[in-house]
């Protein structure tokens, strides 16, 4: 079982699967055998440290079943790999993807697992034949390797970022065409969508603009959130003491509900 499916001290997160997946979700359950909405993500749509996530609230403002398919830490790969996701995604009749994840896909360079995309496996030959210096042994997790790979060689690691971009749009294409209801994206996060990317240490490493902009006439609409308060400092104190950084990172409540209202502003017109 993987991070998503343990709960904390405070909220029960009702681990659940569907369709044989073997990726593990937040309940409570939703039944998909009539209408429903299906929201695929990372951690803004999981929704750790919240007690109702927006898909939740979601619920209470469109009158859809809505099936939280986030996964902490996902990148598309994770959805890709996974016969029972996939399936149950593409059966919904709205879909909505948040933007996220770009470092967390294997490429031609690297190798992430295919379940916890933040996981870094292998780097690939030619990813040895460019940077001969680096020690791939230590390292695990995909944002640690382009930290390391960014201050070894800016030049270098610019090829880096140009192949994994490459290789998520090309992964966004694949996921958005198994679809067969109306797919939204969704941006999500403290700050505005910007037009820089190569950068690791930035919340959303390569994500760009421009990156994204080729799939915008593949889908219904892209919508982009960002909330007045990320997590305000009350909330971050009901986290456990040893949690309370990493929580500081993520959305809560009242970022949670506005996202929750620009999304069914967005999809309320298709699903009446």
């Amino acid at each position: 079982m993987d991070v998503s499916s343990v709960h904390d001290q405070a909220i029960d997160y009702a681990p659940c699967r569907y369709g044989g997946s073997r990726l593990w979700f937040r309940g409570p359950r939703r039944s998909v055998r009539s209408s429903y909405v299906a929201c695929l993500g990372g951690c803004g749509v999981y929704g750790r440290y919240v007690s109702r996530p927006w898909p939740q609230k979601l619920e209470a403002l469109t009158g859809r079943a809505v099936v939280n398919l986030g996964v902490e830490n996902a990148g598309i790969d994770a959805y890709l790999n996974d016969p029972g996701a996939l399936a149950t995604a593409a059966s919904a009749n709205v879909v909505v993807i948040q933007l996220t994840g770009v470092h967390n896909t294997s490429n031609r360079y690297y190798s992430t697992h295919p379940r916890r995309n933040d996981r870094f496996l292998r780097a690939a030959p030619a990813l040895i034949s460019l940077y001969p210096e680096m020690d791939f042994t230590e390292v695990h997790f995909t944002r640690h390797l382009l930290k390391r790979l960014q201050l070894l060689c800016r030049d270098r690691f610019s090829l880096v970022a140009k192949e994994v971009q490459t290789a998520w749009q090309a992964r966004m294409r694949t996921l958005v065409s198994q679809m067969n209801g109306d797919v939204f994206l969704l941006w999500f996060a403290s700050k505005a969508f910007t037009d820089g990317g190569e950068d690791a240490d930035a919340e959303e490493p390569f994500l760009t603009r421009g990156l994204v902009s080729p799939l915008i006439p593949l889908v219904r609409q892209k919508i982009e959130v960002v909330p007045s308060i990320w997590r305000g400092t009350d909330e971050i104190m009901e986290v456990p003491p040893l949690e309370q950084h990493r929580a500081a990172h993520l959305p809560g409540a009242e970022a949670h509900h506005e996202v929750s209202e620009a999304v069914a502003r967005a999809i309320v017109p298709v699903l009446q």
